[in-house]
Parts: C-alpha cells; sequence; structure tokens
C-alpha cells in the first residue's frame, strides 16, 4: 500500500508543474520597451530674445546727386600741396586750414547731412597700415559697425551714430606719392542711406582726381 500511495504522491507533483508552467506560458508578458530620448521642439525660447535697435529719422535734406559739377582745389602749403576735385557750390569747413579740410553744400545742416573731407597725413603708415588702424578705432568709438568693403587702401563700412541713433555711411581712402610706400593724403565721404549712390559717385571722381603737385 507503501508504494501506491508514493506512486500517486508523485503523478500529482508532476501534473501540479505542467499546470504551473502552462499557467506562466499563458500569463508571460510582452518585452518591455524603452523609450529613446528625443529632443523636443520649445514652444517658447529660454532666453529672451531682444528686440533690433532701431536707427532715428535722418534728417530731411535731399539725397546726394551722382551727377555732380566739380571744381579743383588744393590742400596744403606752397612746397606740399594735393590737387583734388571738389563739388560746385560747396562750402569748406576747415578743421585745420593747410591740412585738413571737410566740404558740403552751402544750405545742408552741418550734422546728420553728407560731406567730403580731405586730410594730410605723417604718420609713417602705408596705406593698409592706415586701413587696419582705422578700422580698430571706429570698432572702438562706434556701435553696429559693418564692414562693407575693405582692400589696401581703402575701408568702407556704416554705423551707429553715438550722438543721434542715426545709421550713417563712410568711407576712407589713403593715397600714396608715385612710387612711394607711405600714405600721404587721406580721402573720405560720408552720408546717409539714401546718399549711397551719390557717395559711391563722390568718392570714385575725388579719387580720380587726387594728385601730388610738383
Amino acid at each position: 500500500m507503501r508504494v501506491r500511495w508514493v506512486g500517486v504522491t508523485l503523478a500529482l507533483v508532476l501534473l501540479g508543474a505542467a499546470a504551473g508552467y502552462g499557467i506562466g506560458v499563458l500569463r508571460q508578458e510582452e518585452p518591455t520597451t524603452v523609450a529613446v530620448a528625443a529632443p523636443v521642439p520649445a514652444q517658447s525660447p529660454s532666453i529672451p530674445v531682444l528686440p533690433t535697435r532701431g536707427y532715428s529719422p535722418d534728417i530731411d535734406y535731399p539725397p546726394l546727386e551722382t551727377d555732380l559739377d566739380y571744381k579743383a582745389h588744393k590742400l596744403g602749403d606752397p612746397t606740399y600741396q594735393w590737387r583734388y576735385d571738389v563739388p560746385k557750390g560747396w562750402a569748406p569747413e576747415e578743421v585745420s586750414p593747410l591740412f585738413e579740410v571737410r566740404w558740403r553744400p552751402a544750405d545742408e545742416p552741418t550734422i546728420g547731412g553728407y560731406s567730403l573731407r580731405v586730410k594730410l597725413v605723417n604718420e609713417h603708415r602705408t596705406n593698409e597700415e592706415m586701413v587696419a588702424a582705422k578700422l580698430a578705432a571706429v570698432q572702438a568709438i562706434y556701435d553696429d559697425v559693418h564692414v562693407l568693403a575693405r582692400t589696401d587702401d581703402m575701408l568702407s563700412f556704416r554705423y551707429r551714430d553715438p550722438d543721434h541713433n542715426t545709421e550713417r555711411f563712410n568711407t576712407f581712402t589713403w593715397f600714396t606719392v608715385p612710387g612711394g610706400t607711405l600714405a600721404e593724403f587721406e580721402m573720405s565721404v560720408v552720408g546717409r542711406a539714401v546718399d549711397v549712390p551719390g557717395l559711391d559717385s563722390l568718392r570714385d571722381h575725388v579719387a580720380a582726381s587726387i594728385e601730388k603737385l610738383p
């Protein structure tokens, strides 16, 4: 009788094990998927973006024309003179009578318009060195300086006038004597955005007229 009960008990144990395995298979879940983190587009900037600072209005004065008539002038003393052209009807504003003069239309306001400036220089620098020095100076003085063109003897840029918050356009050009290496004559034009075509024409004409007199 004991052997028979042992057999019955073993059979019940095996049957229970099989049933448990079947239930485990039925209850097995799908493999767990781990989500991969991905960038989420920001709904609004995390750092405030400041609006672009605007410019103050320019003065109400006619734009610089491109078809001006010119008259020859001289700068320097009788032993050292340069010749250059100036638009007819423009009046001189003498910064230094023999060495630097600014020209503008006779009826133009002294601030906010356009002008031509000529100057004798004696800094013992090449034209290229003058370009580099001028760029460093304007970047230290003005805000929003943007270089528009740069060569070995010319620098053109726009900037924000610190006193009147207006947008200004300025071009400097340097000249040497034939065969020389050092800058001796400086010419610049400045004005508003509306004056740019006229400024380009003025610069080209005056630059072509500049010469050292014997």
